[in-house]
């Protein structure tokens, strides 16, 4: 049966230790039970970018579900193979909340030359989460613009993001409930203690990529790793869900088992119990 078991782990805080680093003993555990014939894959916030150099010593051969279900992206040739776009309509109103409390965003778009990134204000370059320096190498375009509704007609939006605190972002997400044809994520950044909100189609998510992923690879268990509320949707539809210890409460509450910390290569000792 575990040959058709398909496992998939959230990266921040559950296969990356706290320094967001794999460990050799991780790369070393999966390298060697994915050339026994497992069926490994990530899925993550992150953006293709952020997760290529992380992975590297890891020999992904699954697709990865990246951006909360936006991308499924190809880590062998280094491509997006799938996105999921919000509407022109759905796009502007979103960044009309963030306008109305006083707030810029991010606004990623993608096209056939890649991802690319807009925002208003220069104080969100200091969201080094979203303006990174591999952001800046990566993407197709990375540009400051008066205003962001200037770009939407003619960019196919694929993400909205910002991070600041918890009680300012619940204020929009009650604005965000209203708008038809999205979905958003709103969890804690373990790595700076600053909430992170992120505004997507309503058919991407990490559950809905788990189901694409599923069918594309013929798998008949799903087995989900993760710690934070993002990873519920996938925890949804999981034959087995695990939390490691770090995990938020709400998280270890819902999963079958809670396992060894991501500082403990909590997701690593399970598959290695698995397989051998």
């Amino acid at each position: 049966m575990k040959e058709k078991t398909l496992y998939v782990s959230d990266l921040d805080g559950t296969l990356l230790n706290k320094k967001k680093e794999i460990t050799g003993y991780t790369a070393e555990v999966l390298n060697r039970c994915i050339e026994k014939g497992m069926r490994f894959a990530v899925a993550t916030a992150r953006m293709p970018y952020g997760c290529d150099y992380r992975l590297e010593n890891i020999h992904m051969n699954i697709p990865g579900i990246l951006t909360n279900g936006v991308f499924l992206y190809d880590f062998q040739k280094g491509k997006i193979i799938s996105a999921e776009e919000m509407t022109e309509e759905g796009a502007v109103q979103v960044t009309e909340v963030f306008h109305r409390h006083g707030l810029s965003c991010f606004v990623y778009t993608y096209d056939e030359t890649g991802i690319s990134i807009y925002y208003e204000k220069q104080k969100m370059e200091e969201q080094t989460q979203y303006y990174s320096r591999q952001a800046l190498e990566r993407c197709a375009e990375i540009r400051r613009v008066k205003e962001i509704k200037e770009i939407l007609p003619e960019k196919r939006t694929a993400y909205i993001a910002y991070s600041g605190e918890k009680e300012k972002l619940e204020l929009l997400c009650r604005e965000l409930d209203k708008i038809e044809g999205i979905r958003y994520s709103f969890y804690l950044n373990i790595y700076n203690g600053r909430y992170c909100l992120e505004i997507f189609s309503h058919k991407a998510s990490k559950k809905n990529a788990l189901e694409k992923l599923k069918e594309m690879t013929n798998s008949q268990e799903l087995v989900v790793f993760g710690d934070n509320l993002n990873d519920l949707s996938m925890m949804e539809i999981a034959d087995r869900s695990y939390a490691p210890k770090n995990a938020l409460k709400e998280i270890k509450e819902r999963a079958n088992q809670v396992i060894g910390g991501c500082d403990e290569d909590g997701v690593a000792a399970f598959l290695e119990k698995e397989w051998g």
